[in-house]
């Protein structure tokens, strides 16, 4: 019995002396950040819009940049205050993600980041139609179904390019703020492209319409962060 007590104390000695700590998780590593040039990002198919009678807002955006949701990108860019009143004939602007933020006057230090981002927004956009064509073509409307490899393959590559672009905004210095709104919907943009990735299909369609959802709100609030950050 003493023998047994001073095995049990010689082991509670030990698991406190090494603070019974239990191993720890693997921290995910963050993939490099691609080299874009600003001007290798591609800019919408015209760089400005004359507005229609009866346009609005989500409709220009959704022509311009994928979805409706860059509405508010485009009203910060143009200075409009009320989405809701276009006035027929006026011109706006829509230019390049990474020019747009270059011309709002991003501070250069960002500007990489910003470009990684721009072109893996782009390339996410040129590419979904091949998979939404090849999604309904599987016949699965609900699960998983076998995406084509370059497909795929793309589709990492822009998740990959989202976080290390986050990566890299997280590291802000003072006097420029973290632009945590910004990165909190890019978390959820990578994420669910990695979802697609897999071939997942959520049955409803709101899978790929979030992700331009939040691409949308998380371009508007970075170029908000851009024009309040950088005076």
């Amino acid at each position: 019995m003493v023998t047994m007590r001073c095995l049990i104390s010689t082991v509670l000695a030990i698991l406190i002396s090494t603070g019974c700590r239990r191993p720890s998780s693997p921290v995910a590593e963050i993939p490099p950040l691609p080299v874009v040039a600003t001007e290798a990002v591609p800019p919408p198919a015209s760089l400005s819009v004359i507005v229609d009678r009866g346009a609005n807002l989500g409709t220009i955006a959704a022509n311009a940049y994928g979805h409706e949701r860059f509405s508010g990108f485009v009203a910060v860019l143009n200075g409009i205050t009320d989405p809701g009143h276009l006035v027929a004939g006026q011109e706006l602007k829509t230019p390049s993600f990474s020019s747009a933020f270059r011309d709002a006057g991003l501070d250069p230090r960002y500007q990489p980041a910003i470009n990684a981002l721009s072109k893996a927004c782009t390339d996410y956009y040129a590419v979904e139609p091949a998979y939404l064509k090849a999604r309904d073509e599987s016949g699965v409307s609900s699960g998983t179904f076998p995406i084509p490899e370059g497909i795929r393959a793309t589709f990492l590559g822009c998740a990959d390019a989202i976080e290390a672009a986050t990566a890299a905004l997280r590291t802000s210095k003072p006097p420029d703020n973290v632009p945590k709104m910004t990165i909190g919907q890019l978390q959820q943009v990578s994420g669910l492209i990695r979802e697609l990735a897999s071939g997942s299909i959520d049955g409803y369609g709101y899978d790929h319409d979030m992700i331009g959802q939040r691409f949308g709100l998380a371009f508007t609030n970075a170029i908000l962060w851009t024009q309040h950050q950088h005076p």
